[in-house]
């Protein structure tokens, strides 16, 4: 009887596959399969799948504790965001899971809902549950604890603008090009009175300031007045609608650019309950192009925010497999046109 090949023989019931098990079945090393589940990025895509698979056929499971004993972290990584009833957030996860997954490696989603104290504490849960890095959407400025902990070694990445000098990286797209797109489309429709609405945030002032460029590069006799709030939800864009119709019709705005997308639709919907044609008397530029922006009851004029691409390429840099430095430069914004913002009376 002629015997199987010591690599292909079934394992004996109730026996629990090993490292070398799985070596064995695909063809490499132990170190090899080691580094796929530890360090991905210094395995060969060809290796890794063939690592995969091996240990598939096997049944193999790896004992993460023990793992973390002999490396120190886990394969697991941090995802720190602000408010994750933003559906931003979701994108920016959704990415970054997405690549995770791809080198072997699973995302802990932890959601601050805005809060310092939160935020700190889940900061905490990272290091105790020893993740190989984080993904940071922190609720203000990066927190001290967080810098702290990359002190003591566990790496993170910023997603989002790095207010002034910073050793650590940071993924963002062009939020003052951005800003610029939105308001040098209403000129060009001949809008004149603008208004911006936003929070108290680095993108947005970023996008504040494209807005205010547009303006000053236009030549035109325009106007932009600045509205300020404290968050930037559809509850406070339908607000800021409410005192907005109660203006006079020369104080009242012919086109607005709104901080994010929940803003917009805020704004949108308080505006059609109030009478307000959009976009005749109004048109309405908004930010990010969630998914709901096209299915409003007038689609949303907005500008792309490529939030998938920043998470997947913040998975990336935290696993050392691409530079920050390539990704300068990747995340240009895009001005989506829609109803909300359609030219009016044969304006272009």
């Amino acid at each position: 009887m002629t015997s199987q090949p010591a690599s292909r023989r079934p394992k004996a019931q109730g026996s629990a596959a090993t490292v070398g098990d799985v070596a064995a079945r695909a063809g490499v090393s132990r170190a090899t399969v080691s580094y796929t589940f530890t360090q991905p990025g210094r395995v060969s895509p060809e290796l890794r799948r063939r690592v995969l698979a091996a240990a598939d056929e096997l049944g193999y499971v790896g004992n993460d504790a023990a793992r973390r004993l002999r490396v120190g972290h886990s394969l697991a990584l941090g995802l720190l965001v602000s408010s994750m009833s933003n559906p931003v957030y979701a994108e920016v996860a959704a990415g970054a899971e997405a690549e995770a997954a791809a080198h072997g490696r699973f995302i802990l989603v932890a959601n601050s809902d805005e809060s310092r104290e939160r935020e700190r504490a889940y900061i905490k849960f990272f290091e105790s549950q020893q993740v190989s890095g984080i993904l940071a959407v922190p609720v203000g400025d990066v927190p001290g604890e967080l810098l702290a902990l990359r002190r003591r070694g566990t790496p993170f990445v910023l997603v989002g603008v790095a207010p002034g000098p910073h050793s650590y990286p940071a993924v963002s797209g062009d939020n003052e090009r951005g800003g610029y797109l939105a308001a040098a489309h209403l000129l060009a429709q001949g809008r004149r009175r603008l208004l911006f609405v936003g929070g108290p945030h680095p993108h947005v002032d970023l996008r504040l300031a494209g807005a205010e460029r547009a303006v000053a590069e236009s030549g035109a006799r325009a106007s932009l007045e600045v509205v300020r709030v404290q968050v930037q939800t559809a509850k406070i864009g339908e607000a800021v609608s409410r005192t907005l119709v109660g203006r006079a019709r020369s104080g009242f705005p012919d086109g607005i650019v709104a901080g994010n997308d929940l803003l917009a639709l805020g704004l949108l919907h308080g505006l059609i309950v109030a009478g307000v044609r959009v976009p005749e008397d109004l048109s309405l530029v908004g930010y990010d192009d969630i998914e709901f922006a096209d299915f409003a009851i007038v689609p949303l004029t907005t500008i792309r925010h490529p939030s998938k691409a920043l998470g997947a390429s913040a998975v990336r840099i935290l696993l050392g497999i691409e530079d920050e430095r390539e990704s300068e430069g990747r995340f240009e914004p895009e001005l989506v046109v829609r109803a909300t913002s359609l030219p009016v009376n044969g304006r272009a």
